[in-house]
């Protein structure tokens, strides 16, 4: 079994590092575990209760510490044998990286083997058990370290976002959902019964929760959604397509959530739509279509979410992932990210919508260009251009002018190379988003997308009815209390 992973603590990495050399802290994390002695500075002994399926055995084992290079990275080998039940071996990768002062950014990397009776339950359920295992482990763990409160996918009840009535059926003709009531003119006026085309019990939907396909981890008033398919560059399957349009929907309900960050697990942030199961889900004309309108409603529902949302790009950003984050309001990405719309090289027609946003982001030539020649471009060709907002690495300060240059009103410019982590940047921009006013926030997106959507996309009444809700909230008596005692506003979004 192969297992990699990552997730976002909000302690110093000196915090994090302590942790996880402390045996204490660990015996708490660890599921299970009841007992943890320190040997040495690189062995401790354990005794881990653990269930796996309908086995369930008491290990005894050993786990060594080698590659030390403190406080970055180490390596771990933890040995158990669980009697009649059999035995476990995992080898574990562990670096930290120090995203601010605040905030760290742990990967693990395992490499596992079991024998005996629990190599006969079958892989998958063996992986099933080791990804909730490491879910309740760094929930466990943050709390240790500081209080990130991280919540999985499968801890928000999806159950109770039920299905809505529909005008009509989704066709060929008429996708559009039930249009929102004035009476729904407030906070939540949301991504409509998009969120709803799919039930939670859709199998495509279920096999990505089974699957761990997507991750959600929210702090600080942050949602980081994550797409968790690394091996594959983080390619999109059907049922993840169904699967955000859900997600986007509990989101938009949390009142704890004012800011959505969108995310890829690993080195990437998503190659696109897996055209390895195109045979079997877009294997027929009805297929295609059926294909087509869960793209369709997944960028829909990013894009219309009241909160605002974030894409952070790592690597690939190509096809559907360059949709993905072309729906969400800001794209923050590395340095070193790749960009490209390979349509062309499928016969593919690229999507009325997916060209609307390219169109609205870079200009028709520019978009001609990417969607004519299909070629990838780099993040600074993406930055010059307009499709995305910023670009970690590097920074443009000022350097020392003469007098003759001051004198002219010239400033020189130098670079300074900073973290290539976008999460650092992104996080931050999130924070200033989070700490306004939501209502304003929500309006305005509402207005401003569907004033460059055009198509008669914008309802005039409904935003007149959000700008007059606003005006007389709650927030906007504190904004202007706050603003006359000279302090920072404390918004509710109500």
């Amino acid at each position: 079994m192969d297992m990699v992973g990552e997730a976002r603590l909000d302690a110093s990495r000196s915090v994090v590092w302590d942790a996880l050399n402390n045996p204490e802290v660990l015996k708490k994390s660890i599921p299970g575990c009841e007992d943890l002695q320190k040997l040495s500075e690189t062995s401790y002994s354990a005794v881990v209760v653990s269930k796996v399926g309908p086995i369930k055995a008491r290990f005894l084992g050993n786990v060594t510490l080698s590659d030390i290079i403190a406080p970055s990275s180490y390596t771990l080998v933890g040995e158990g044998q669980g009697g009649m039940a059999g035995f476990a071996k995992a080898e574990i990768q562990v670096e930290l990286e120090e995203l601010d002062q605040s905030l760290t950014l742990l990967r693990y990397t395992v490499k596992a083997n079991v024998g005996g009776k629990l190599a006969q339950l079958g892989s998958r359920l063996i992986d099933a058990t080791a990804r909730k295992n490491a879910d309740d482990f760094f929930e466990s763990f943050s709390r240790a370290v500081g209080g990130l409160d991280m919540k999985p996918a499968e801890g928000i009840d999806f159950a109770k976002y039920k299905k809505q009535a529909m005008v009509a059926a989704p066709s060929a003709t008429h996708r559009q959902p039930a249009s929102t009531s004035l009476g729904d003119a407030k906070l939540g006026y949301g991504i409509g019964t998009t969120a709803n085309l799919f039930e939670p019990t859709d199998s495509d939907v279920m096999d990505v929760w089974v699957d761990d396909k997507i991750k959600i981890w929210i702090s600080d008033h942050i949602a980081v959604v994550t797409f968790n398919r690394p091996k594959t560059k983080n390619a999109m399957t059907l049922g993840m397509w169904k699967a955000i349009p859900g997600i986007l929907g509990a989101l938009e309900q949390d009142a704890n959530v004012r800011t959505v960050i969108l995310t890829g697990a690993g080195e990437d942030f998503s190659a696109g739509a897996d055209i390895s199961e195109f045979g079997k889900v877009r294997a027929t004309d009805k297929q295609v279509w059926d294909y087509e309108v869960a793209v369709d409603a997944c960028c829909d529902a990013i894009a219309n979410i009241s909160k605002p949302t974030i894409a952070v790009i790592r690597g690939f950003c190509l096809g559907g992932g360059a949709h993905l984050a072309m729906s969400c309001d800001f794209r923050y990405a590395a340095s070193h990210s790749q960009f490209g719309i390979p349509a062309a090289r499928l016969s593919i027609i690229y999507g009325v919508k997916g060209t609307q946003k390219l169109l609205n982001l870079v200009g028709l030539v520019q978009a001609k260009k990417i969607l004519f020649g299909s070629q990838r471009f780099t993040a600074p060709e993406a930055l010059k251009m307009g499709f995305i907002d910023h670009m970690s690495g590097t920074s443009e300060q000022d350097s020392q002018v003469s007098w003759l240059q001051k004198l002219l009103g010239k400033k020189k410019k130098v670079e300074q190379k900073l973290s290539d982590d976008p999460m650092v940047s992104a996080r931050s921009f999130a924070k200033l988003l989070a700490s306004n006013a939501p209502l304003s926030i929500s309006g305005a997106k509402y207005i401003l997308n569907g004033v460059a959507m055009g198509r008669g996309v914008l309802d005039s009444e409904l935003a007149e009815a959000l700008i007059a809700t606003a005006g007389k909230s709650n927030d906007y008596h504190e904004g202007r209390k706050a603003f006359a005692e000279k302090r920072e506003p404390r918004f509710q979004g109500n």
